[in-house]
């Protein structure tokens, strides 16, 4: 993508794009849009101080500098799609962040049911047509805290929600797939450092292995590593690898589809979903915490990657190498399709323009 190409983009983000905005109310700290009494609303919570919270424009409110989402990468996030006017898998997503919560010791100043309807309120306000496609990044950091790295030196977290439009991948890309780069030296961590089950801001070492693996060539998308050798994932996305034994046309056993381990990959909601239709369809699925590179490619196989924003993406190369016949094969294929009529199913998400009231019930509430 060239510098202008990005301007542009970024210019139809702000055109469109709304955010919704809560934090503490600290003098001199806290953004002087976020004190408009006529924009924004308290937020009623046990903190021992005032919590207010609004929507706006992207280029109407910013995070304090001292904030250490900003400072340290200190939070965690849900990328949220909306597809043909739902909010789908929702909940689940809601779920994931209260896991990533507690596993961070980041209290929540809200209930979760409540959050969820913040999420609504941020995109009404966006004006979607009926039927639209879009996308959510929900954040909630640490907070405000001083320059230090001591989670006790914030005073309380702040949650912060955009609504707007996602292009990660075009659409013929899905026709033909796409190519992955190999990042050979940065590996992916493993729970001793940062658990790969927590959805963190902290994607440095993504970021890095992304360049590494992509570096001189136009790829946008490489294959991470663990510590041992093993296959772990993309730097944003899941990966499966379908071996296709003789007779698999006519006998769904015959076909065993291996992903990583869940204990050294982000255990993706879009992950889930496959995992669950491949079953469905009388295939085997395994989740293979020995998955060498060398497995991925050749004859008999097909690969693919799954998550919120490139939904199940076919894979035709690994690191030069072909994988099957260099084109997206017959069952990634029919996982496509599938993947596409869960997205378009009601029971599986919530309609973007519920009301407070189905969405509390919706939540359980």
């Amino acid at each position: 993508m060239s510098v202008q190409q990005a301007v542009d983009a970024l210019r139809e983000v702000g055109r469109t794009a709304r955010v919704y905005c809560c934090m503490p109310d600290v003098e001199g700290i806290t953004p002087l849009a976020l004190l408009d009494p006529e924009r924004t609303r308290v937020v009623e919570t046990d903190e021992p101080f005032t919590r207010r919270e609004g929507i706006f424009r992207l280029n109407e409110i910013g995070l304090s500098p001292l904030d250490h989402d900003c400072l340290y990468g200190d939070g965690v996030f849900e990328g949220i799609l909306i597809y043909h006017g739902q909010v789908f898998t929702l909940r689940e997503h809601m779920e994931r962040l209260a896991q990533s919560l507690e596993r961070t010791r980041i209290e929540l100043p809200v209930s979760l049911p409540e959050l969820t309807w913040r999420v609504m309120e941020t995109i009404h306000a966006v004006g979607l047509e009926p039927n639209a496609n879009a996308y959510i990044r929900l954040v909630v950091s640490r907070g405000i805290g001083d320059l230090g790295i001591n989670p006790a030196k914030c005073i309380g977290a702040t949650i912060y929600c955009i609504v707007s439009s996602i292009k990660l991948y075009p659409r013929e890309a899905y026709e033909r797939g796409i190519k992955l780069g190999l990042t050979k030296t940065i590996r992916r961590p493993d729970q001793s450092t940062i658990d790969p089950t927590v959805k963190s801001l902290n994607y440095l070492n993504n970021v890095m292995a992304l360049m590494e693996g992509t570096a001189g060539t136009d790829l946008m998308e490489s294959l991470m590593l663990n510590r041992q050798g093993f296959v772990a994932e993309a730097t944003v996305d899941n990966i499966f690898v379908i071996n296709r034994a003789d007779g698999w046309e006519s006998d769904a056993s015959r076909v065993r589809i291996h992903t990583p381990s869940g204990a050294y990959c982000l255990n993706g909601i879009t992950r889930a979903t496959i995992m669950e239709l491949a079953e469905a369809m009388g295939y085997t699925v395994v989740e293979d915490p020995h998955l060498m590179p060398i497995e991925m490619v050749g004859p008999d196989r097909e690969v693919f990657m799954t998550g919120t924003g490139a939904g199940v993406m076919p894979i035709t190369h690994v690191h030069g190498v072909a994988v099957g016949e260099g084109k997206p094969g017959p069952i990634t294929r029919t996982l496509v399709d599938a993947y596409r009529e869960r997205m378009a199913n009601p029971e599986h998400g919530l309609a973007a323009n519920a009301d407070r009231e189905a969405t509390m019930r919706y939540m359980g509430a």
